[in-house]
């Protein structure tokens, strides 16, 4: 654990790519779209579309047009932005710590070593889960911070509440949990580690696509949702899991498949 956790911070790129992209999303952006709001100008009597009032909590009845925006923001959009950071910093530091190590062919010094197929893809599995929680958690704050100053400046209540206590709690150990052993699984059919950083799109995709239809209106997601979502997550944590263990094998991953054409 502790020599991929080296090798992952070791290089510039690799720190660049996981400390940037989270403060893009949890900080960058919200603070872009923040100060945009503060500065547009508003008609006399604008008031927010009746769809998205109705998803709003109660405390943003009777707010104004930019607080509605922004209560609005951070309720609906914010949460995607902020479940992005575990599902990409899992991606990511498992491609380093599964990929690039096979592709530098170090992958097999350790597997003929005593420690055991298992072992190492246990340490891999545990060091690269550890990171993405913690980048995550340290997102978190930093994205409380930010949102934090907009509501006190807006005027409106302290965002915090128990669905972003179930984000934080429930659904990101299980999302950077789920994101790592979904690159392991795909270790051997990948060729190098560009290539497995290109998951990460696919990963946000179905998160993605349940926040948006909340935004349409198609529903609303709530505290039962999330429980629910979490639950299954973590089913389906432990069934790739499994499945990832039992691929990881130094005949399968010493193997080196040329690309295809």
């Amino acid at each position: 654990m502790k020599k991929d956790l080296k090798a992952i911070a070791g290089g510039s790129g690799r720190r660049a790519l996981l400390i940037l992209l989270p403060l893009t999303l949890v900080v960058v952006i919200p603070a872009v779209y923040f100060v945009t709001i503060s500065l547009m100008p508003v008609e006399p009597g604008a008031a927010l579309p009746k769809a998205i009032a109705a998803m709003l909590p109660e405390y943003a009845v009777g707010l104004d047009y930019r607080q509605g925006w922004l209560v609005a923001f951070t309720e609906l959009l914010c949460p995607l932005l902020f479940l992005s950071v575990p599902i990409l910093t899992g991606a990511a530091s498992a491609s380093y710590a599964f990929v690039m190590e096979r592709e530098s062919g170090t992958l097999e010094t350790l597997l003929l070593t005593s420690i055991g197929p298992k072992s190492v893809y246990g340490a891999k599995t545990t060091s690269c889960t550890v990171l993405s929680v913690l980048i995550s958690a340290a997102g978190f704050l930093a994205f409380t911070l930010t949102v934090g100053v907009a509501d006190a400046f807006a005027g409106v209540r302290f965002f915090f509440d128990l669905e972003w206590l179930m984000l934080l709690v429930l659904e990101t150990p299980v999302l950077s949990l789920f994101s790592v052993v979904f690159v392991a699984l795909t270790v051997t059919r990948v060729h190098s580690t560009a290539e497995s950083l290109q998951t990460m799109g696919y990963l946000i995709l179905p998160v993605a696509a349940i926040y948006l239809m909340q935004l349409c209106g198609v529903f609303r997601l709530n505290l039962l949702a999330l429980a629910l979502i979490a639950a299954a997550l973590a089913v389906l944590d432990v069934v790739l899991f499994n499945a990832a263990s039992r691929a990881f094998t130094p005949e399968k991953l010493l193997e080196r498949g040329e690309p295809e054409e």
